[in-house]
């Protein structure tokens, strides 16, 4: 923006130049600083009204990424909020764009994230920008910048307990003192937005679900997609871990949308490549070796109701075709069959994984189709507030399927399971209380104790706190898996192993050198 001064301010700090050159200078400043902070302010009133119309604060969050990326340009960009909790401090809600950010919306912590930028804001509440973070004096001595090789970079907090943060990983001096003001705005007045404690002004109007367990902030969004979505004729693509419930949530679309027929599930990843086809959509007697008889296939049981494809990214891709069809015109044909057949139910589908990422690739467009409402199932490290819910629920669930009391639960159990992060999620949980239930029953006291989980939980994990430095820890161990798998992956070639992760080879050399001087990992 160009801070051209009114004619006649011009003239009189020329006047007071000719007198008293810094006091003019200082003035001059002065108006600027202003004049930047009224355009600052007008611009992010403008854009304030997209904010307040998202429907949850995720949304608010990547509304005002959005806004950041497209004043700025910055390639990659993220915003998050976290809370308090008795564990530690927790992520309430996190969005982003660029590389960081993973295809399945699973954990969208950025994989580079600086530790030391973030941190500073964190505990200062005050932004922090350089033009080049890799000469900066500030982070001379940050791992995080220089093994990263930051260039650009901008953290500016939302209030109390949340931050924005820019990244150009290549270009130094991307944001401009206007840029800077005006995001610094923006998020001073997103903060007003967002809820001061998590979620507390949107609870009273979230209903819980029949089947599904959990008042966090996560789940009470889970709840409110699957209530928008689940009157709608259009296909659910449900997106999240292993273990952490999709096809629970699959069953709760499917009874919230009053089709009259039934719920037929299947796992891709269990069907023989070579029945795929029959398998869904039915076969003709003799249309292949073994058909003794026709077959209606599981998408004639399920017409009138609701079709679920768990590990959809599993389908060979002849089946990708035509189930692309199926969901463009409503109709399919048996294998060895000549007549189209009319399919009237629902498509929700499910996977763990990025489908972009699968060895046996997906179609783009078969994505998109299914993709037309998608629901996140968030893993079991980002609800552990919702423990003290799910051990009872799941503790009765199990005494009941072997004909016991449920246990009481001694004060030290729920501690000793918030130092686990889970990353089986919710199964995982599920079997270490079946384990302690075991012993319990053995043991004919009535009482579960924290000794009760050692062998699953205690023995296995160090405590495991969070944020604001523990958050991006977490990330690292995090970068370490990813690493590990993509070089296993590629038999130790960095270079592939650079391209399956979307990194420069140089980036992925310098990361491993850094791990490599901590010790083995």
């Amino acid at each position: 923006m160009d801070l051209d001064l009114p004619g006649d301010v011009t003239r009189g700090l020329d006047r007071l130049r000719t007198v008293d050159a810094a006091a003019a200078e200082a003035i001059g400043a002065t108006l600027e600083r202003v004049i930047r902070a009224a355009d600052a302010l007008a611009w992010a009133r403008d854009r304030l009204g997209r904010l307040a119309q998202a429907p949850t604060e995720t949304a608010q969050l990547q509304a005002l990424v959005d806004e950041a990326v497209t004043l700025t340009g910055a390639p990659e960009a993220w915003a998050l909020t976290w809370a308090e909790a008795q564990a530690g401090s927790q992520v309430r809600a996190l969005a982003g764009r660029g590389a960081g950010r993973t295809a399945d919306g699973s954990w969208l912590v950025p994989s580079d994230i600086s530790r030391s930028v973030l941190g500073r804001v964190a505990r200062e509440r005050r932004p922090a920008w350089s033009d080049d973070a890799m000469a900066d004096a500030r982070f001379l001595g940050a791992d995080s910048v220089q093994a990263l090789a930051l260039r650009s970079v901008g953290c500016v907090p939302i209030g109390e307990h949340g931050a924005l943060y820019l990244h150009d990983p290549s270009t130094p001096g991307r944001f401009t003192a206007d840029a800077r003001s005006r995001i610094a705005a923006l998020c001073a007045l997103a903060a007003e937005l967002l809820p001061r404690t998590p979620m507390v002004a949107k609870r009273s109007s979230v209903k819980p679900i029949e089947g599904l367990v959990g008042d966090t902030p996560a789940m009470r969004e889970l709840y409110s997609s699957v209530r928008a979505f689940a009157p709608m004729p259009w296909p659910v693509l449900i997106l999240g871990e292993t273990g952490t419930g999709k096809e629970a949530v699959a069953h709760a679309v499917h009874d919230l949308s009053g089709n009259p027929g039934p719920f037929v599930a299947v796992n891709a990843g269990t069907i023989d490549p070579e029945l795929a086809e029959s398998t869904l959509f039915g076969h003709e007697r003799g249309a292949f070796t073994g058909a003794a008889r026709a077959r209606g296939g599981l998408v004639v049981e399920a017409n009138q109701g609701t079709l679920f494809l768990d590990e959809v990214g599993e389908l060979p891709g002849p089946v990708q075709t035509k189930l692309l069809r199926l969901l463009q015109e409503g109709v399919y044909r048996r294998v060895g069959a000549d007549e189209e057949r009319t399919f009237d139910g629902r498509v929700v589908a499910a996977t763990h994984r990025a489908i972009g990422q699968l060895e046996s690739g997906f179609r783009a467009d078969l994505y998109h189709r299914l993709s037309a409402c998608v629901v996140r199932t968030p893993p079991l490290r980002e609800r552990l507030g919702d423990l003290p819910a799910l051990v009872g629920h799941l503790l009765q669930r199990s005494a009941r399927e072997v004909g016991i009391a449920e246990p009481q639960v001694a004060p030290d159990v729920l501690p000793a399971l918030r130092t686990r992060s889970w990353p089986g999620n919710v199964r995982e949980l599920d079997n270490a209380l079946k384990g302690a239930l075991a012993r319990v029953a053995a043991r004919g006291d009535g009482t579960l104790v924290a000794t009760d989980l050692t062998p699953v939980v205690t023995a296995l994990s160090p405590p495991d706190r969070t944020w604001p430095a523990d958050l991006v820890a977490a990330t690292e161990r995090f970068q370490q898996q990813r690493v590990r798998e993509a070089l296993s992956a590629s038999g130790g070639n960095r270079t592939r192993a650079a391209e399956a992760l979307g990194v420069s080879r140089q980036w992925l050399h310098r990361l491993i050198a850094r791990w490599d001087r901590g010790g083995p990992w």
